[in-house]
């Protein structure tokens, strides 16, 4: 009897839950474009978490206090639409905006500041593209004075003496070797390049074929440290 009752109470509570969470005659948006019906999770009376929200307008991700807050879609009445991240209502952060001139689509990707568009969004200086039996790297940029990288070759803590079959290919500037370092100098950016190589694994009992392939977007003077 204990356990039908508490079996019981446990659904009653459950149920309560969840009406609490999507009830929506008490939920509400503070968009006034999409405040006419919502579906989704409610705090306090106020769309929070995941729902869709429509008026002229519609709106489906994420809600934070009744407006759209986090990352989501927000459809207008023209047919236009904006994917992307969103700040008490408005558009801030990253996203793509397709608007609808004259019948055709025009896209716009990039940063935005509340609702207003900032430009595009900056590129990294740098990816990696591949890496394969590469313990651990360090890339950075030592200033600006030469187009160039220089690369060393580590393990257990000391330079690697053992490479064998070491091949580089670059999309530019002038390969060069010089004590402990292998390289490019006079690089343009975007800058890709692939190093590829044999190597004893730390403890020497067998070779390893290493593969990194990365590129450089910002010009300057590079160094990049890998260790197997």
């Amino acid at each position: 009897m204990k356990k039908t009752i508490a079996t019981l109470l446990l659904v009653s509570i459950t149920l309560f839950i969840n009406e609490s969470l999507y009830a929506q005659s008490d939920c509400k948006v503070l968009k006034i474009e999409i405040n006419q019906s919502y579906e989704g999770k409610c705090k306090k009376g106020l769309a929070s978490g995941k729902g869709i929200a429509q008026g002229i307008d519609k709106y489906e991700g994420n809600f934070k206090n009744g407006l759209p807050n986090g990352k989501g879609t927000y459809y207008y009445q023209d047919g236009s639409y904006f994917t992307g991240e969103w700040k008490n209502g408005l558009k801030n952060g990253e996203g793509k905006l397709v608007s609808i001139i004259n019948g055709q689509e025009n896209k716009t990707e990039g940063i935005w500041e509340n609702d207003v568009y900032i430009g595009e969004k900056p590129p990294v200086s740098y990816q990696i593209k591949y890496k394969q039996g590469v313990d651990r790297f360090s890339l950075t940029k030592e200033g600006t004075k030469q187009q160039r990288v220089l690369i060393q070759f580590f393990q257990n803590g000391s330079k690697n003496g053992a490479i064998d079959n070491l091949r580089m290919q670059a999309s530019s500037g002038r390969q060069v070797s010089i004590p402990n370092y292998e390289g490019f100098e006079y690089i343009e950016s975007p800058f890709v390049c692939k190093i590829s190589y044999t190597t004893f694994n730390k403890l020497r009992t067998s070779k390893n074929e290493v593969v990194f392939e990365f590129v450089i977007n910002e010009p300057g003077e590079w160094s990049l440290d890998i260790h197997n």
